[in-house]
């Protein structure tokens, strides 16, 4: 079960990379207009955005209450790399996510050491997220998004696609990958007509189930299907985790996808998580 979890968490992270800044920004506004007044959306009279500023900090940053216990339990760091290919088979891009789990948030890098190189922060103590251009040395202040039921509602359809319509086949096919013990396992579903080649390692031993993952804890991802105890027994489903996954569309044998965990492990280096050099930008003085 933990295994197919992670995979919808890791999903997850990278879908987070592609909305641009404007659109999370977008989507702020809408939600604090919505929460503060429905009348706000065209109204532009001073007084009446005086107002608006004001029941804003009566429910964000300090004064936001859903992070009464902000702190991470466990200090993790995640890096993957996702290679997307062609029909031909030719390699179309790679990008690299990161996700570093601190003492009170968690931030996310995509293609870490490249000029397009982006990051997104969240401050469980601060009740804010940052979205960060290391290059320019600037972060865009916003507050705390919860993606909570996105979350959820992508880790559920992974499991209700693959418990209703996927079979896993177990091999006897081992090797290293990335430093990791790898076994080969085959999942395929006739209906969504795709088929995914998984490399699963028992090697991996550490818990996230207490940690926070974008506004939420990753512990109410967990316990999504119940059918897991019927998984457990059988010698076919993945135990471990999923090192390597390696996508196949429409029966086709050329893969369109793969993505690899190339670091896993209990560390967290506190220079994501400080903004003492950066510019800081906050919507809300735009509002």
């Amino acid at each position: 079960m933990r295994n197919i979890y992670l995979f919808s968490l890791v999903t997850i992270i990278l879908l987070a990379f592609t909305a641009p800044v404007n659109a999370q920004r977008g989507l702020i506004k809408r939600k604090i207009k919505n929460k503060v007044h429905q009348d706000m959306k065209d109204q532009h009279a001073e007084p009446q955005r005086e107002k608006g500023r004001q029941a804003l900090e009566d429910i964000t940053y300090e004064n936001d209450t859903r992070y009464p216990i902000p702190e991470n339990p466990v200090k993790a760091t995640l890096v993957m790399e996702t290679r997307n290919y062609k029909n031909n088979g030719k390699l179309k891009e790679t990008m690299t996510a990161k996700m570093v789990f601190g003492d009170m948030g968690e931030c996310m890098i995509m293609n870490e050491g490249d000029k397009n190189e982006t990051r997104m922060l969240f401050d469980y103590k601060g009740a804010a997220t940052y979205m960060i251009n290391p290059e320019q040395k600037t972060a865009t202040k916003m507050p705390m998004i919860n993606f909570q039921k996105m979350a959820e509602r992508m880790a559920r359809n992974q499991v209700d696609v693959e418990d209703d319509n996927g079979e896993w086949k177990r091999t006897d096919e081992q090797k290293e990958i990335n430093g990791y013990n790898c076994r080969k396992y085959i999942y395929t579903n006739e209906k969504e007509k795709m088929k995914m080649h998984a490399w699963v390692s028992p090697d991996i031993s550490i818990d996230l189930s207490g940690n926070h993952l974008f506004g939420g804890q990753i512990k109410d991802f967990s316990n999504i299907s119940t059918t897991a105890s019927a998984k457990e027994v059988d010698e076919n489903f993945p135990r471990g985790m999923m090192v390597r996954s390696i996508y196949f569309e429409k029966n086709n044998d050329t893969p369109s996808m793969q993505m690899d965990i190339t670091t896993f492990n209990k560390t967290s280096d506190p220079k994501y998580f400080d903004l003492s050099d950066y510019q800081i930008n906050d919507i809300l003085g735009k509002l």
